[in-house]
């Protein structure tokens, strides 16, 4: 069987929710079928499953051809980023080495308008992760008063190319199920999930509180703002011996510099994202917008923490929402927070989390769900990663 997967943007390092799908779509079918990527250019790491590589060359032509046809068609304006190259030679490179595709995988919505063009017979997947309606929905909320109109006027545009592309694909897939009705009858759920290892039984952490996310995202900056900026000074005021920390890649200087002025430990970028959910006893995890599904909980799930967060911060994720103490603003997370710090407390909702998550959302069970639609073989993740307390 032969599949072939486009991606807008070459997939490692896997720190944003688009390169972490492409990531799992090749681990999850490239030990099954001869599986070629056609992405931007990069340089593919050591030790992952083989794949044939076919570069989309950056092109200025292509670029200036796509900002005119946004123009003049009404395409979503963030089209504009997947238009700047030769996505047409590089698919075609792939299918003169190695013929025609059974299944053909397409990571966000914004690649469509691009390549659809270049795909001929076979399953066509798209993989949209979220609804950018949705999305952009979100960022409007979140924007400015002038930066607001334009918010929404992207989300009517995506509205209109999310009906179209619901009627091209035989499968759209997003990482949360309340967002399957955006993209049509043929939309299922499939979450990102997380790798489930072995937890050291009583090893220490070294921070009482910790928030992590790809900072340059809107809704995880103006989490971790809302954090420093109230609920950690707060926390503070409650208890003076408190640590805290804030990491993740791509971060504005700003956040790091707030951080820094108020005490908070602050990495950037991250190499272990596992390894510091360990080292964290509560996750604050503070967040008011977005869409999809939020990789930091499931990871703080996996990591034995225990969790105070918002509703929002939970979209997608109802099995864990029991275990997790809500808040809505800094008096509430204080308290939250603070309850957990006592032991019993803690043990036990981060228990609950951990094993919830390690029983539905382990990247191995998301493996088998893709390889599941890509009709590549069954049982390629074998179920949930082995588990210790």
């Amino acid at each position: 069987m032969r599949v072939l997967v486009i991606a807008s943007r070459f997939p490692w390092p896997a720190y944003s929710g688009d390169r972490m799908r492409t990531s799992s779509w090749l681990a999850a079918l490239a030990p099954h079928a001869r599986v070629a990527l056609v992405a931007p250019e990069g340089t593919v790491p050591v030790g992952v499953a083989p794949f044939d590589f076919y570069p989309a060359r950056r092109s200025l032509m292509h670029g200036v051809r796509g900002g005119f046809t946004i123009l003049t068609n009404g395409l979503p304006v963030q089209c504009l980023l997947g238009a700047p190259y030769e996505w047409d030679r590089a698919i075609a490179a792939a299918k003169h080495d190695l013929g025609d595709f059974d299944t053909t995988i397409v990571i966000l919505a914004r690649t469509d308008p691009w390549l659809r063009g270049s795909l001929e017979g076979g399953v066509k997947i798209l993989d949209a992760i979220d609804s950018l309606r949705r999305n952009a929905a979100e960022r409007g909320n979140a924007a400015s008063i002038p930066a607001r109109w334009f918010w929404r006027h992207e989300e009517r545009r995506l509205a209109l190319a999310e009906k179209d592309v619901a009627t091209f694909y035989d499968h759209i897939v997003v990482v949360n199920d309340e967002e399957t009705s955006d993209l049509g009858a043929h939309a299922v759920a499939i979450g990102n999930g997380v790798p489930v290892a072995p937890l050291a039984i009583d090893a220490p952490r070294r921070f009482d509180f910790g928030f992590w996310g790809r900072l340059a995202y809107f809704a995880n900056a103006d989490a971790a703002m809302w954090l420093i900026d109230e609920i950690w000074p707060a926390i503070l005021d409650r208890n003076p011996s408190a640590t805290c920390v804030i990491a993740g890649a791509d971060a504005p200087r700003a956040i790091r510099r707030a951080a820094e002025r108020r005490g908070i430990a602050f990495f950037s970028p991250v190499d272990d994202v596992a390894a510091l959910a360990r080292s964290v006893r509560v996750a604050l995890l503070p967040i008011r917008y977005g869409s999809g599904q939020s990789n930091k909980v499931v990871e703080a799930g996996e990591a034995g923490c225990a969790i105070v967060a918002t509703r929002p911060a939970l979209r997608g994720l109802g099995p864990l929402a029991p275990h997790v103490r809500f808040a809505h603003d800094a008096p509430s997370f204080t308290e939250a927070a603070l309850a957990l710090l006592v032991p019993h407390a803690r043990d036990t909702a981060g228990s609950a989390l951990r094993r919830i998550t390690s029983t539905m959302y382990s990247r191995s069970r998301v493996f088998d769900e893709l390889a599941r639609i890509a009709g590549v073989g069954m049982g390629v993740g074998m179920g949930a990663e082995a588990v210790t307390a």
